[in-house]
């Protein structure tokens, strides 16, 4: 297994918590669902490297942040964030 991908670091995840049985299930069910999404949209499998999860994470958190103080400012709350 190539360790340099978005895959084999949902797997090495898995493990620690599940155990190397049911990593493999998971892992096997995530390739089910990429393969399903490849065929459906009929696009190449783009890598999305080994930190794709903790970014998309990342990204999440902030869109969920602006949408909060969006909704904050439009109650009529002042916000002002620190750093």
């Amino acid at each position: 297994m190539t360790r340099n991908t978005r895959l084999s670091a949902r797997y090495w995840s898995w493990v620690k918590r599940l155990g190397k049985k049911k990593a493999l299930v998971a892992l096997g069910h995530t390739l089910l669902r990429i393969v399903y999404h490849l065929l459906l949209h009929r696009r190449p499998y783009q890598e999305l490297g080994p930190d794709y999860l903790d970014r998309h994470r990342a990204e999440r958190q902030l869109r969920k942040q602006s949408q909060m103080i969006k909704q904050l400012e439009e109650s009529g709350f002042s916000v002002t964030k620190l750093a």
